[in-house]
């Protein structure tokens, strides 16, 4: 919570035809200590409150309320400023403005939910090794300081501060938020080794799963309003394909043990998916280089390749306009730097890529992805 008496007091002050100098004479203080009070510098002594009240016709209470949440505007900024903090390399400022946020704001539902983010965002950079955008990656030389040990802890703590608001927001029940407070939990119990846990809330949630799409589509319909109704649809379908990829991606895993045929016929279904819809961005790619390196047909693997880094240089492509429009409108249709840093960490490090180094065609593709990388810190 925060006391926001400057605001409050600047804003009735303001109301009233009030100068600083004026309310100060009718308080019997100097025009700096009103000044001091409206950008909360200091505060009203407690025998002033009931003549400043008077003066600025209002009562003690609406003085001294707190607010209780963030706008939606002010969280917005605040998130903002936590991220550029990340890709700057300033890991610890920016914990620190997430759990000062989380301490003013003790009661504040979607400030959780986006702190859950901003920790997701730190985890990643560590990974990654950062990504500041002045293109002498910042973010990397801070995080590569850190041994391994120290890391670890970061990564321990982040955790469980992810796993305290999660559960912070199961608990409150609030349905914009409680699927993914569950989906949350069940994913650091998995990382944790927590099977047993993972499935008692599996099975708790079996019952919200339903689905109310069509119910919800009637309705609008009903009412005469087509324009809910059509982006009810395209939302759901838009989920609906993003599970499917999902879905797939796990079929074509190695873990799965399928046939070799089921995962080649799996991973072109994968890729007429992904050129009929266009969800996730056409990111399928790397996976199936993935699948077809593990079979032995290098070829193809760099084919698949090739296109990724293509992709990378260019635009992301958008969603299928013609199943999605207007709902599903990306603001933003170029690949995030951490996106770009992370398929460069894996070309560079993961060992699937080995046989594929000493070629130059992997080396150009690889040398692609860098000049992308290089051009958008630019």
């Amino acid at each position: 919570m925060e006391l926001n008496m400057g605001t409050k007091i600047a804003s009735l002050r303001r109301e009233r035809g009030m100068t600083q100098e004026q309310l100060a004479a009718a308080l019997g203080v100097s025009a700096p200590a009103v000044s001091k009070w409206e950008t909360d510098n200091s505060y009203p002594d407690i025998t002033l409150l009931c003549p400043l009240a008077r003066a600025l016709g209002t009562d003690v209470d609406n003085l001294l309320t707190f607010e209780e949440e963030l706008s939606q505007e002010k969280l917005g900024q605040y998130m903002v400023e936590i991220i550029e903090m990340i890709r700057q390399g300033e890991m610890s400022q920016a914990e620190q403005k997430v759990n000062s946020l989380l301490h003013r704001y003790p009661s504040d539902m979607p400030l959780k939910f986006s702190a859950i983010g901003a920790l997701s965002f730190l985890e990643m950079n560590l990974e990654l090794g950062g990504s500041g955008e002045d293109g002498t990656e910042t973010g990397r030389e801070v995080c590569d300081k850190k041994d391994t040990k120290t890391k670890e802890e970061d990564r321990q703590r982040w955790s469980m501060r992810k796993k305290e608001l999660a559960r912070a927001l199961h608990d409150d029940g609030n349905p914009a938020y409680y699927l993914s407070s569950v989906s949350m939990l069940v994913s650091l119990a998995l990382e944790e080794g927590e099977l047993e846990e993972a499935e008692r809330l599996l099975k708790e949630n079996l019952a919200n799963t339903a689905d109310f799409t069509s119910l919800w589509v009637r309705l609008h319909l009903k009412k005469g309003d087509r324009d809910q109704a059509l982006g009810t649809l395209q939302r759901q379908t838009y989920k609906l394909v993003a599970d499917l990829r999902t879905c797939l991606m796990y079929l074509m895993s190695e873990d799965m043990g399928l046939e070799r045929d089921r995962v080649i016929g799996i991973c072109g279904i994968l890729e007429q998916i992904d050129g009929l819809f266009s969800v996730g961005g056409n990111t399928g790619a790397g996976l199936s280089a993935e699948v077809y390196l593990r079979i032995g047909e290098q070829e193809r693997a760099l084919e698949y390749l090739e296109q990724l880094a293509d992709q990378i240089a260019g635009q992301m492509a958008p969603p299928n306009p013609l199943v999605f429009a207007p709902a599903i409108t990306p603001k933003e249709l170029t690949w995030s730097r951490e996106m770009k840093l992370a398929i460069l960490r894996g070309l560079e490090k993961d060992a699937c890529f080995e046989p594929l180094r000493s070629l130059e065609r992997f080396q150009a593709l690889v040398q692609k992805v860098k000049n992308s990388l290089n051009d958008s810190a630019q």
